[in-house]
């Protein structure tokens, strides 16, 4: 694991991939370290270099501040932190969840570090989906570093498609697995809750006309639904907006494989310009 500086924080990042290849970084959501990206790192790691960070309170970064409250303008300096850190002037921004709002974030303080974003079931600042309420991500996430298999007994109906919790729980057991082996600190989630609750990007996403975007979103997803994804492609010119069968919020869990050419395709429309 690779570390970068600054301000007295410390940020935990991998760097994968050929060091000549265009880079990516990847945003994990809420409560997860990069060792969240498994899934989908097989599918990208021969053909990009990969910055992955450990997202405030997880892996090997700093927790957030004890004397303020996070704000996700902490977790951008932090991604700028990581691209400074690989000698990276610009790279295609992936985030999902939380960290989809960190890279819109991110895009719009900073962009002439990013050349493109890849938006995965999140938002531009609207609320969760009613039919699962943020106490369940509050109350699963606080349990996590306690209990992991309680905790994620509370949140997965809000994460899996429901072929995938009576079909395929292999899968996540497997998740369960790679969570309960990373760090998390007490106050991560709901520091984290707190900062991506004040995400709001509705009026400045077209800003983002040149830059490529596309956003992904699953039919299933019950904690941010697929027509908040349609608002927020709508809402930046030129992006296309891809919704996936059978998949809840946890894409790379629920349709693996096609989100992993959804999102290579849009890397390669962005290289073609």
């Amino acid at each position: 694991m690779a570390q970068a500086r600054h301000g007295g924080v410390t940020v935990s990042y991998q760097d994968r991939g050929p060091r000549d290849a265009q880079p990516l970084v990847l945003i994990m959501g809420l409560g997860g370290s990069g060792a969240s990206w498994y899934r989908m790192v097989p599918h990208l790691e021969g053909d990009y270099r990969l910055l992955i960070l450990d997202n405030r309170g997880t892996g090997g970064t700093s927790d957030p501040p004890l004397h303020r409250p996070l704000q996700l303008a902490d977790m951008v300096r932090d991604v700028v932190a990581v691209l400074d850190d690989a000698g990276v002037d610009a790279a295609h921004v992936h985030g999902i969840s939380m960290g989809g709002m960190i890279s819109q974030q991110l895009a719009l303080r900073h962009p002439e570090r990013v050349r493109s974003l890849a938006l995965g079931c999140t938002t531009a600042g609207h609320r969760l989906g009613r039919e699962q309420p943020p106490w369940r991500l509050l109350a699963g996430g606080v349990l996590g570093p306690v209990d992991p298999r309680r905790s994620w007994r509370i949140v997965e109906p809000a994460l899996y498609a429901r072929r995938t919790i009576e079909e395929r729980r292999d899968r996540i057991r497997e998740d369960l697995r790679v969570r309960a082996g990373e760090r998390l600190g007490i106050r991560t989630v709901p520091a984290q809750l707190m900062a991506a609750a004040g995400h709001r990007a509705h009026d400045r996403l077209q800003r983002l006309a040149d830059t490529p975007v596309t956003v992904i979103h699953g039919d299933e997803d019950r904690l941010i639904p697929p027509g908040v994804g349609r608002d927020l492609a709508a809402r930046i010119p030129g992006a296309q907006f891809v919704e996936l069968d059978q998949c809840g919020h946890v894409m790379s869990t629920d349709a693996e494989q096609r989100y992993a050419e959804v999102l290579r395709a849009h890397l390669a429309r962005a290289e073609r310009g």
